[in-house]
């Protein structure tokens, strides 16, 4: 089976540091609610693990829905005193395979592609059988390019 590498473009992240563990589920499914009820598609999602009693949380969606969010965020955000660091124009590069569910060295060849060229992503997450990155529109397409000889 091949593997694909798919590229899109406009993509924004959001981050939340320091949010203390007993609102944890409490503020993530409100931030999270309230954007499904605006429409807005969230894409990769991110915790860290927790250090003391708070955590960091991550997510990306579309920056076309940059307004709807902001207006979402604000509301939740202020109540709660914890303000988000927002990223916008950057590019989701994802590498997918059917083969990931059961070979070797995929995320060797992606951070072997990422270590050549200093490349530093803003967000990582994985499934089954892919690897997604968040990277700067600048990084793109010498990632794209990396990464498609990495697996040719």
């Amino acid at each position: 089976m091949s593997t694909e590498i798919i590229v899109t473009p406009g993509v924004s992240i959001v981050t939340f540091n320091n949010v203390p563990s007993d609102l944890q589920n409490i503020f993530i499914h409100e931030v999270f609610e309230k954007s499904a009820n605006a429409e807005i598609n969230i894409d990769m999602i991110s915790q860290s693990p927790a250090t003391s009693d708070k955590i960091s949380f991550g997510f990306t969606f579309r920056d076309e829905d940059m307004m709807k969010l902001l207006s979402i965020l604000n509301h939740i955000s202020s109540r709660r005193e914890l303000m988000p660091m927002i990223n916008v124009g950057n590019v989701k590069v994802t590498v997918k395979s059917d083969d990931m569910v059961t070979g070797t060295g995929f995320a060797s060849r992606v951070f072997g592609a990422l270590r050549e060229l200093d490349c530093l992503p803003l967000l990582l997450t994985t499934g089954l059988d892919e690897i997604s990155l968040l990277v700067y529109e600048s990084d793109v397409a010498d990632l794209e390019n990396k990464l498609k000889d990495a697996f040719t």
